[in-house]
């Protein structure tokens, strides 16, 4: 084996170089504030929940029982309680039974977290919200463009450019707030302190470092590294929450690229069909995003010991397979008495079985054949 096929992150684009985006895709129903990360987003978000509804104390957001950490520090940043609902089976998405029992007189807002490059079902959750009068954020992290950009069915959305996300600006993210909605929550907004940015010369040699560390020897080198912790799941407080004077023609560079990289999903749907038959069940979403790039490939093994042992096995090979977070929020360090001691079984089932593979536009046809030989293997005698 020489070197290794990261698991996750797109290259940063070219900040100079906008060809076809005229405007965002949000521009007719929304209006963005550029934030600090996709936390500072989403804590941003929270803050306009829980402004409609002063005299809530704490202040209650529903989640996803399985997600990152960050949905929970975004959540703690407000002075909040995390309420976390339980999955529709071999998805990640929440059961709307579950988010419904989860509403109490304290709920102030949904948190609807897309996962792997598809949306949850805002349609569902906008009814919900409607008929109880909470405030809808859909969580972009993980997919661009935002659904809410087909139908602006989310108060406020979150969309992040770190490093592992679908728009790899090296950090910021954007808060997009409904245009009806704009004027009462420039108040909230403005509370946060503003934060000049631009792609000066040290942004620009951290984007050559970061190319150059990213191909596949020097990040085999990299992921061997114990201090940097490469992959690991943890939960860090939201402390900085900053508004930021960002660049939009960055920004559009940045949506260019994304549109333009090669679509890796369909070669894996094409070689990994034949896992099918072992139970195998591919993650699949709905709407015209899911005919967009994604940042990663997600598949479900029939049980936990087949996933650890394909994971093994394709890292051991240069491809940096992945458990992704690797369990629900509840059981995650530093999270069990913020979320508190409920039982998810199928987000706990979920994560026991997920495995996430390279869907990045360094990913080629002889990897995916790689992938597929390695899985259809653990099967061979």
């Amino acid at each position: 084996m020489l070197g290794k096929l990261r698991p996750v992150g797109s290259r940063i684009p070219n900040p100079d170089a906008v060809s076809t985006t005229e405007k965002f895709p949000w521009h007719r129903d929304y209006r963005a504030e550029f934030t600090s990360s996709g936390t500072a987003a989403l804590a941003m978000a929270i803050s306009l929940a829980v402004s409609r509804k002063a005299a809530i104390s704490p202040p209650e957001v529903i989640i996803p029982a399985y997600g990152c950490p960050d949905l929970v520090a975004a959540i703690v940043a407000n002075g909040g309680k995390p309420v976390l609902a339980d999955l529709i089976p071999d998805t990640g998405v929440m059961d709307e039974s579950q988010v419904r029992g989860a509403v109490t007189s304290q709920t102030v807002a949904v948190v609807a977290a897309g996962l792997l490059g598809f949306p949850e079902r805002l349609e569902v959750l906008a009814k919900i919200c409607n008929d109880l009068e909470l405030f809808l954020i859909e969580d972009s992290a993980q997919c661009f463009p935002p659904a809410s950009t087909e139908n602006p069915w989310a108060d406020a959305v979150v969309v992040s450019f770190g490093r592992g996300k679908p728009i790899n600006l090296m950090g910021g993210g954007a808060l997009l707030v409904r245009v009806e909605l704009e004027k009462d929550a420039r108040d909230v907004i403005e509370r946060f302190p503003l934060l000049k940015a631009k792609a000066g010369v040290i942004w620009r040699l951290k984007r050559r470092l970061f190319h150059l560390l990213m191909a596949r020897y020097p990040f085999f080198v990299l992921e061997k590294l114990p201090f940097l912790n490469i992959g690991d799941t943890k939960y860090q407080e939201c402390s900085a929450i900053c508004r930021v004077a960002m660049s939009e023609l960055m920004v559009l560079a940045g949506i260019d690229d994304f549109f333009s990289r090669p679509l890796t999903y369909p070669l894996y749907d094409r070689e990994l069909k034949p896992l099918e038959q072992f139970g195998w069940k591919k993650l699949e979403g709905e709407g015209a995003s899911v005919q967009n790039p994604r940042i990663r490939y997600g598949l479900l093994a029939p049980t936990e010991d087949v996933r650890d042992q394909a994971c093994r096995a394709l890292n051991s090979s240069g491809i940096g397979a992945s458990r992704f977070y690797g369990q629900t929020l509840a059981k995650i360090e530093g999270l069990q008495d913020l979320c508190g001691s409920g039982y998810f079984p199928v987000a706990e089932d979920f994560a026991s079985r997920l495995l996430t593979l390279p869907c990045h536009e360094d990913v080629k046809a002889d990897d995916v054949a790689l992938v597929a030989r390695i899985l259809l293997g653990l099967y061979e005698n």
